[in-house]
């Protein structure tokens, strides 16, 4: 995952700020490994928006108010992961979490045809074990190559 400079400005001058922040969704399990189609970032605060109005602006941030099958705000921040991506550091929602919360939203988008998540855990683990195994090796594992893209 990497940031453009937009996005490295903004996060930057929150991190600076000590603004409490979670970046969730799709884009904290890229961060944690994963490969997963998204146009946005999704940030959720441990405050009201109007309070970061006057923080520099990037085209693909999302304010989340609210995350469904969560706990609130505080405690999840409390779970959350630090990992620096681009010379930045964030805070993440963890992959558990980051289910939790997608079988809780119910979206279609979100769930297959049984109701169930279309990104599951074993899934997404084992490809995120293949592709950071295959990278330490440099070469690619037999047992990863079928793996396909996750989608949510």
């Amino acid at each position: 995952m990497l940031l453009s400079p937009g996005e490295r400005r903004f996060l930057s001058e929150l991190h600076q700020r000590g603004v409490r922040y979670l970046l969730i969704g799709a884009s904290a399990a890229n961060a944690q490994g994963a490969r997963i189609a998204t146009v946005d970032m999704d940030l959720w605060f441990g405050m009201r928006p109007p309070q970061i109005a006057g923080l520099a602006k990037a085209d693909r941030f999302d304010v989340v108010t609210h995350a469904h099958g969560l706990d609130a705000f505080e405690q999840e921040f409390d779970r959350a992961k630090s990992i620096e991506i681009d010379g930045v550091m964030l805070s993440i929602l963890p992959l558990k979490r980051i289910l939790v919360s997608k079988r809780a939203a119910g979206r279609p988008r979100d769930l297959g045809q049984n109701h169930e998540p279309s990104l599951n855990e074993r899934a997404l683990l084992s490809e995120i074990f293949c592709r950071r195994t295959a990278a330490r090796i440099r070469r690619p594992l037999k047992r990863c190559k079928r793996a396909s893209p996750i989608t949510l």
